[in-house]
């Protein structure tokens, strides 16, 4: 077989990888929907407990109702307390929240320059998710996370949560948050330990994550556990969550 056509092939393989890979995480983002509907309505109360009449967004239909409402009152909270951050951590900063999903959750901090990155931006958008409700507050990057379009430098900081095993070449885009991160920059990641799957490729652990992040200055991991907000993994495996950064 000629070079030619084994790159070919691997090519394809590679695309149809890809291709499989983002139709896991729409599948799972159009299941949470449902949920984030049922709690909205009363009827799933283990989702955080029930929002209360006054808590609840109301200027649409049930469906963005409920999404929103799930956005203010729980996905901005747990995001800066699983980064382990105060609200107003990064004031007067550009940051960059890398593999966003379809929460622009970064805006949980206050007085900053909040950028979303995600590939798959316009699929949350055709899956229901109001990503253009919030273009006012923030910006959207519909980007790879292994090609961020930004120049060297431009960002005072880095945040990820739950997201970075789920790019296609981890050690890529270690490399491209490197470039646009400030030399000395802030940096915090939340990341999720566990075996393979379709949209999570990648089986992290202490020694895989700093052979590619050992650049960050003073980076050491600020906490292990088991548990966030909102879930638990299963204490017989060897999944945790760990939080790095500096």
């Amino acid at each position: 077989m000629s070079d030619f056509i084994t790159r070919k092939i691997e090519r394809i393989s590679y695309l149809l990888a890809g291709k499989d890979k983002e139709f896991a995480e729409i599948k799972f983002w159009r299941r949470e929907i449902k949920n984030y509907i049922d709690w909205y309505k009363g009827d799933l109360p283990e989702l955080h407990g029930n929002p209360t009449p006054v808590d609840k967004v109301i200027n649409y239909d049930t469906k963005l109702s409920a999404i929103l409402t799930f956005f203010e009152l729980y996905q901005k909270k747990r995001y800066y307390t699983d980064l382990q951050l105060s609200i107003d951590e990064f004031e007067g900063k550009k940051v960059l929240d890398i593999g966003c999903g379809p929460f622009p959750s970064a805006l949980c901090f206050k007085n900053c320059e909040v950028y979303s990155l995600d590939p798959l931006l316009d699929s949350y958008l055709s899956a229901g998710y109001p990503i253009h409700c919030y273009e006012s507050r923030g910006r959207f990057v519909h980007a790879m996370a292994e090609a961020i379009p930004f120049e060297d430098g431009f960002f005072d900081a880095v945040v990820s949560v739950n997201a970075i095993d789920h790019v296609n070449d981890f050690a890529a885009t270690a490399l491209e948050i490197k470039r646009v991160l400030k030399p000395g920059g802030r940096f915090r990641m939340h990341v999720h330990y566990h075996p393979k799957t379709k949209a999570e490729p990648h089986e992290l652990n202490d020694e895989v994550f700093l052979k590619n992040y050992s650049w960050v200055r003073e980076i050491k991991k600020f906490s292990q556990s088991k548990s966030k907000i909102g879930t638990s993994l299963d204490t017989s495996n060897q999944e945790v969550y760990v939080v790095w950064g500096n």
